[in-house]
């Protein structure tokens, strides 16, 4: 019986560890956007700049 009880505890560690990988695999997207709209916001003032001058 201990030998099953720690085959499925095992089971749970493993299941955790794909969750943990999701969640990173969110905070790289989430990254990402954040370069995507930092580069808008980059082109946005260039083009203010040439409608300045």
């Amino acid at each position: 019986m201990s030998g099953q009880r720690s085959a499925v505890s095992g089971q749970r560690s493993a299941v955790s560890g794909q969750r943990s990988a999701v969640s990173g695999q969110r905070s790289a997207v989430s990254s990402q956007r954040s370069a995507v709209s930092g580069q808008r916001s980059a082109v946005s003032g260039q083009r203010s700049w040439e409608l300045g001058n």
